[in-house]
């Protein structure tokens, strides 16, 4: 008997040990303290948007290097190999001779000279080295380098702006986790509080001293209530899993929290935050730096009209037809006199684009004056409603306090006690939703002004 209760009990530990486990398992574990300047600097760290920013500086960065680089010498090395199946004609070989050189301007059939082809030659190899230095290329390489430093500063404005616009959905998503758990603190509260009515009206109606009706009431807004409390609770995983995927980590993250976060301080001049915000904006100078570009395919459009010049140096060898080495150096001039048209509309293109660009930066002043005054008043109007909602949470909880005390003794029916208490809670939220309100209000007027 003994040995078969023994089994028994530890059969039961097992089962609750796994079933442990298994709970352990499917729960999210705290890894730490969350708040709200690290929700940013984690995002910051874990985004792939940010990535991808960053690369198109790292692209542009490598296009500004090219562009360097073709203001430096170019070293060209050929070589080819002919083998005919029968002694050619002295035609063929000078033909041959002319393909082995690429077809070079410098090198034609007439240069090769003119005799008589050994009967049982049949190969003919030869290689060129040539060096060649751009000298003048009407602007078109200095514009050029003035287009990939613009592009570069453009990627990196971007980058800041995107940094920007990630920061601030970072707060947004937590100060919105903050609210949703403080949300369900406030609805356990409020089912807390009419359980125990629930009680004291069962035992007042037990004891005949109020109706049934009292009761009824009673036992269907805690019903009410508990539902809000699982919508309540379920609003927080969500916004727990919404807030993991702006900060790019496991979806199952969990972390804690300071449930009541600092309030942001509210800047008090509004004329500053539009100055601020004209001054700080990444956006502005990333238009300013596609301005720039814009000029700089202008100028190299125009470069179409110009001529340019080249330092060409090289040397050649041929066999058997040319045995002795030749080489040569000059410069080379070239102008295009006719092309259709090409460029004059290449350069009407661009500077339709500079145009665009210039309109597109005004618009941009426009909008950020826009964005900066709603947001400030959005903050305003939030922290002046902090005042009121905590002066109704203090009336509201006064009032509870009363109509609990009148209830009990008998001064009061169970509707008055009821309305203080959905007064009590809708108090609460108000409080909690003016504080978070505040807190993201002022977070969009910061990214407004620039701020990150």
């Amino acid at each position: 008997m003994d040995k078969t209760i023994r089994v028994t009990r530890s059969f039961f530990f097992l089962i609750f040990a796994v079933l442990t486990l298994v709970c352990l398992a499917g729960t999210c574990q705290a890894r730490e303290l969350l708040t709200v300047d690290r929700a940013v600097q984690i995002a910051l760290e874990n985004s792939l948007e940010r990535r991808m920013a960053a690369k198109d500086v790292e692209i542009a960065d490598e296009g500004l290097a090219r562009a360097k680089a073709e203001f430096g010498p170019t070293l060209t090395l050929q070589g080819g190999l002919y083998r005919y199946n029968d002694p050619p004609s002295l035609v063929q070989t000078n033909q041959g001779l002319a393909k082995l050189n690429n077809a070079l301007s410098a090198i034609s059939s007439g240069q090769v000279p003119e005799k008589s082809l050994p009967s049982d030659s049949r190969n003919y190899y030869g290689g060129l080295v040539k060096v060649t230095q751009p000298l003048y290329t009407g602007n078109k390489l200095t514009a050029t380098r003035c287009l990939a430093q613009a592009n570069l500063e453009n990627a990196r404005k971007s980058l800041d702006a995107s940094d920007n616009d990630l920061a601030l959905s970072a707060r947004k998503a937590f100060y919105t986790a903050i609210l949703t758990r403080q949300m369900a603190g406030a609805m356990d509260e409020a089912v807390e509080s009419m359980t125990g009515h629930v009680k004291e009206a069962t035992a007042f109606h037990d004891q005949k001293i109020v109706p049934k009706l009292d009761l009824l009431r009673a036992q269907e807004k805690l019903a009410d209530l508990r539902q809000q409390q699982l919508y309540a609770h379920n609003n927080v995983d969500l916004a727990q899993t919404a807030l993991n995927y702006v900060l790019g980590v496991d979806m199952d993250t969990c972390y804690t929290y300071d449930d009541a976060p600092l309030t942001l301080p509210m800047p008090r001049d509004f004329q500053t935050c539009i100055k601020t915000g004209l001054e700080n904006r990444p956006e502005i100078g990333a238009l300013d730096a596609q301005i720039r570009m814009a000029k700089a395919q202008i100028t190299i459009a125009q470069s179409g009209h110009l001529p340019t010049l080249a330092l060409v140096g090289e040397a050649h060898h041929y066999e058997p037809e040319n045995e002795d080495p030749s080489a040569q150096i000059g410069i080379v001039a070239s102008i295009d006199l006719f092309d259709s048209g090409r460029t004059s509309h290449k350069k009407a293109q661009a500077a339709q684009g500079l145009e665009k660009a210039r309109i597109a930066k005004k618009q941009l002043f426009r909008g950020i004056r826009l964005e900066v005054e709603k947001a400030y008043h959005d903050a305003q109007a939030a922290l002046e409603s902090i005042d009121v909602a905590q002066k109704s949470l203090d009336t509201a909880q006064e009032a509870l306090d009363a109509a609990r005390t009148r209830y009990r003794v008998g001064l009061s029916t169970s509707l008055e006690r009821l309305d203080a208490e959905v007064s009590l809670t809708r108090a609460k939220t108000n409080y909690i939703h003016a504080l978070s309100m505040y807190n993201i209000a002022v977070s969009e007027l910061e990214r407004a002004m620039g701020k990150e």
